[in-house]
């Protein structure tokens, strides 16, 4: 049986078989390639959001690396630094606040699928930021309080080195003539002409040695100035105490010679004294006569030298004109008042 002996209904249905087949197959080809499509994307986003997540957790290790250094070396260090150690306290307060801030909490891409590693991400971008922001505030409050720092010890160091310049030049002028040795007058004048070069400059370390230096130098000169008057002073009691032998000596001299020239004349005036008193008793206890009578000063006559040993007479009157001895009873005579 040929296509001619069918009918037309049954070609129709035919027709509207294949077609509808051929539409299943459409379809089915259709959800296939759309199921296959889908699946291709979600692994490509999903790749995509891992990758992102890693970057921003690199960018953030970076930064919080960067912010760990600093916190804990040289913030670490200048937070040490006192308000009576700068020129300007607020600086050290602004530090100690921005070194306290807290960190974030950690943030990873140890999550699963694309939201919670897109989530993931924003939190670690967000973290990064944060270490960013406080490493460039951390940085600046830092510089802030070791500029002030240094401007304070520059400061203290130009006074400190003024101060021993003014006390150094004080010392020199006032021990002029007055050290044993001058050459430690010399090493100090040397030194105030070099500290006053240094002092203008802002080398705090050179100050600060230069300081010392000076102190250590006027120490040496006040040694030499007490050297000088202990010898001084060992010479003048050298001195005094040889004046004061020699003033010893010359009075022991003095006294030695008063004492000899005030013996000498007791030895030669004993026998002049006593002469006299011999020939004064009979002159003294001889007048008898109660009535007194003027007698002319009698003048004393030298003996005449005796021709026979003499025999105890006293002196020759002369007032009787007798040239001869004159024996007891002629002396009393010649003791009697002369009558008026």
């Amino acid at each position: 049986m040929n296509d001619n002996t069918k009918t037309p209904d049954s070609r129709k249905r035919k027709r509207i078989a294949i077609i509808s087949v051929s539409a299943l197959l459409v379809a089915a080809l259709a959800t296939g390639g759309a199921a296959v499509i889908y699946q291709h994307s979600a692994s490509a986003q999903l790749a995509e959001a891992k990758e992102a997540c890693a970057q921003s957790s690199e960018a953030l290790r970076v930064a919080r690396n960067k912010y760990d250094t600093l916190h804990d070396k040289d913030a670490a260090e200048a937070v040490k630094i006192t308000g009576k150690q700068v020129e300007d306290a607020a600086v050290v307060t602004t530090l100690a606040k921005t070194y306290k801030e807290e960190t974030p909490d950690l943030a990873a891409c140890n999550v699963s699928g694309v939201d919670a590693l897109r989530e993931a991400k924003e939190r670690i971008d967000k973290n990064t930021a944060w270490y960013d922001t406080h490493t460039a505030s951390l940085t600046k409050a830092v510089d802030a309080v070791n500029a002030s720092h240094d401007a304070k010890t520059l400061k203290d160091a130009k006074d400190a080195l003024s101060k021993q310049i003014t006390a150094a030049q004080e010392k020199y002028k006032a021990t002029d003539g007055k050290v044993k040795d001058d050459k430690t007058r010399k090493e100090l004048k040397a030194m105030i002409d070099k500290a006053t070069k240094t002092r203008d400059g802002e080398d705090v370390k050179a100050m600060n040695s230069q300081a010392k230096q000076l102190n250590t130098l006027m120490g040496k000169v006040d040694a030499s100035v007490k050297a000088k008057t202990d010898a001084d002073r060992k010479a003048a009691e050298e001195q005094a105490q040889r004046e004061a032998e020699a003033a010893a000596a010359a009075a022991q001299a003095q006294a030695q010679q008063q004492a000899q020239q005030y013996v000498a004349p007791q030895q030669s005036y004993t026998p002049t004294y006593t002469v006299p008193q011999q020939s004064y008793t009979p002159q003294y206890t001889a007048p008898q006569q109660t009535t007194p009578q003027y007698t002319a000063p009698a003048q004393p006559a030298q003996p005449a030298t005796p021709s026979k040993p003499n025999t105890g007479s006293g002196p020759i009157s002369g007032g009787h004109g007798m040239t001869g001895p004159c024996d007891a009873a002629c002396q009393a005579e010649a003791m009697k008042p002369i009558q008026r």
